[in-house]
């Protein structure tokens, strides 16, 4: 008995050594300290031999053998990527930093992980079109390994890969590349679509600075010269009244023709800002004389109540139709179209014809880009597209206010 209680003795420290080796196992080693270890090899001392391993093999099967291969599991499946490498690790921290952060702050992110995760030399990303470019961690080299970064069929930019350290295996390295790549995607389609939306709201600036500017030089320059030159019209027919009434009604003729001009500058400028059509037949009255104004016929469908939009999108609507058809008429010879209006959370407009479509070099002028930002200055879309049996669609998508969608 006295020697199997020293065995109990000199086994339980092992025990508790190969425990206390593992940090990540996560074991309660207060029970098994000196008191306790005393404690239970006075009590194993009246066991028998039979009972102590009894309850040695119990303690090990069912507690401490199962931890330790789960330790041993978790470090050996960690080992080739180093330690904070996992590619699952890596990604729930993605996830969880991407929720919270802007384009840009989110790419630097997907830039940071990577280069931590690879263990290479470097790693940065550039961006297609994108604000910024270009963003880097640590040294890429001369010669950086070079991998798209294909969003959804779209190639929005490049991943540089720099050396791979010598502690990192090749197939732990190609896990991580493939397990973070998409998240790169994301965040360079995600800079892309930002730096889109950005020059696209200067271009709205500039276009309405520009048509500010165009009003003041028509108001001082067609206006204020024409009633100026009115006026002093005016004063030498008074003059000449008493000494020559011909001379006078001569001069009353050229006030009347002034006057003339004044009014077609008048109606010119007020339907620059807002076409009257609008005001006097409302959206689809004004829409179906579009149509109507020249070959080709054109059907007009209208699905929902076009009542009570907003003045805005009821000019973009407008203008974007308007433009359409005017297109149609000069260049697509086209025998037929349609214009198509569904009013459901958002406004849709299609206009379609049966012409001779897109040519293959097709490059956007300035009534297609025109379309296009009036769309993106409401926060819609404008599409303009080849049919596949001939011809040309054009289409807008313009989200309503939330007071709109409810009267629809």
């Amino acid at each position: 008995m006295i020697g199997l209680t020293a065995s109990a003795a000199a086994i339980a420290p092992v025990l508790v050594s190969a425990t206390a080796a593992s940090p990540v196992t996560g074991l309660d080693l207060a029970g098994l300290n000196s008191a306790g270890l005393n404690s239970a090899g006075a009590d194993l001392a009246g066991a028998g031999a039979a009972g102590l391993v009894g309850v040695l093999a119990a303690g090990l099967s069912g507690t401490l053998l199962p931890r330790l291969w789960r330790a041993f599991r978790r470090r050996t499946q960690r080992m080739p990527y180093g330690g904070a490498g996992a590619p699952r690790l890596l990604a729930e921290g993605l996830v969880e930093h991407l929720r919270q952060a802007g384009p840009a702050e989110a790419l630097a992110s997907v830039v940071a992980a990577l280069h931590e995760g690879l263990g290479v030399t470097g790693v940065a990303v550039e961006v297609t079109d994108g604000l910024p470019g270009r963003l880097e961690s640590g040294d890429v080299g001369a010669d950086p390994r070079r991998i798209p970064l294909v969003w959804h069929g779209e190639l929005v930019g490049s991943l540089l890969v720099g050396s791979r350290g010598p502690r990192r295996f090749a197939l732990a390295h190609d896990r991580v590349l493939a397990a973070l790549a998409p998240y790169a995607a994301d965040a360079a389609h995600a800079v892309r679509v930002s730096a889109d939306l950005r020059r696209s709201r200067e271009r709205v600036l500039a276009a309405r600075e520009e048509e500010r500017r165009r009003i003041r030089r028509d108001l001082h320059d067609g206006l204020g010269q024409t009633l100026s030159t009115m006026a002093m019209t005016i004063n030498m027919a008074r003059v000449t009244l008493k000494d020559s009434a011909k001379a006078a009604d001569s001069l009353l003729a050229d006030l009347r023709t002034g006057m003339d001009a004044v009014t077609g500058d008048i109606r010119r400028l007020v339907y620059g800002l807002r076409p009257p059509a609008l005001d006097d037949l409302g959206l689809e009255g004004a829409l179906r004389a579009l149509a109507g104004e020249g070959p080709p016929a054109t059907r007009v469908t209208v699905s929902g109540d076009l009542a009570g939009l907003p003045p805005a999108v009821e000019t973009a609507v407008y203008r974007i139709v308007q433009e359409a058809l005017t297109n149609i008429r000069r260049h697509a010879r086209a025998s037929a179209a349609e214009l198509e209006v569904t009013r459901t959370g958002a406004l849709r407009v299609r206009i379609g014809d049966d012409g001779a479509g897109l040519p293959s070099t097709a490059r956007a002028g300035v009534g297609t880009t025109s379309m296009r930002e009036r769309a993106a200055e409401l926060g819609g879309t404008c599409a303009i597209t080849s049919r596949p049996g001939g011809g040309t669609v054009v289409e807008a998508v313009l989200p309503l206010p939330a007071d709109a969608r409810r009267r629809a």
